[in-house]
């Protein structure tokens, strides 16, 4: 029986990102993918020209119509944009009890742009409703940074944050912090992920960094995607890191086939997937 996988995440319409970026990731690996949108973007992988968050009453509607319907397995969460809409999608993993949930603690755009309310407990305190529900949460380095209240520059501090947001949320099963915004000379251009398992050992998983000359958008996006994927159709969590590594990585190769006009511009990883 084919798994359903469902995103909760914002709409990207350049299709770089976001549900439609999952959806499509979903369809690759043989998963049936559904979604429910938590803000509306007009944007491209260059800018982010406006943001606005749905309604409680429509997020609501989504996932009742979602859960409602289809035997949910797998549950991929990109961002959330405040306290009320963790706590309705809470609400839903509670009473369905998905097997597989991700969570990607999305909190401002490759451009820049910050995605998250300031009011409220705003962040990392609006996701707290949702952390203890993660099969694994797969933050980068700024947002793991804020999560665990410490500054990272290089692998030990990697694995110090994991440990502290392992006791600050002792829910989270596998967490899994990327390292692909920290560039290492010595350590040869090697992207390092770090990933301290549920039974709190840790594992370093290690790829060279894949020199585009320029800036890639949505491989956040599409990593987790893959994780959570992998994890539903049963894979152990360093498998299911590895081979999203390997998956992203063959999207960031495959890149120089899409057409791009504007060199001095961003592209996307998952047009060609």
């Amino acid at each position: 029986m084919t798994l359903k996988a469902l995103s909760v995440a914002g709409f990207d319409g350049s299709g770089g990102a976001g549900i439609t970026s999952d959806v499509k990731i979903f369809s690759k690996l043989k998963l049936f993918g559904l979604s429910a949108i938590t803000v509306m973007t007009a944007q491209n992988p260059d800018k982010i020209y406006k943001a606005e968050p749905v309604s409680n009453d429509f997020l609501t509607a989504q996932l009742k119509s979602a859960f409602g319907y289809f035997s949910v397995d797998v549950v991929k969460i990109g961002l959330v944009f405040n306290e009320d809409q963790s706590s309705i999608l809470a609400g839903f993993l509670k009473k369905y009890k998905p097997k597989t949930v991700v969570l990607d603690p999305v909190y401002i755009s490759t451009s820049g742009k910050l995605l998250t309310a300031q009011s409220g407990s705003g962040y990392p305190g609006s996701l707290l409703p949702l952390f203890k529900y993660a099969t694994a949460v797969t933050p980068n380095i700024k947002e793991a940074e804020l999560i665990s209240g410490i500054m990272i520059n290089g692998q030990n501090k990697m694995k110090i944050a994991a440990k502290i947001i392992r006791e600050r949320i002792p829910g989270i099963k596998n967490i899994i912090i990327k390292g692909s915004h920290i560039f290492e000379k010595s350590d040869g251009g090697v992207i390092k992920n770090v990933v301290l398992d549920s039974k709190n050992k840790f594992f370093v998983h290690e790829s060279k960094i894949l020199k585009t000359g320029k800036q890639i958008h949505g491989t956040g996006c599409a990593f987790s995607a893959c994780i959570a994927s992998y994890l539903g159709l049963g894979m152990p969590i360093e498998s299911a890191v590895l081979e999203s590594e390997k998956f992203v990585s063959g999207i960031i190769r495959g890149t120089k086939k899409i057409p791009d006009n504007s060199p001095d511009k961003n592209i996307y990883i998952v047009g060609n997937i």
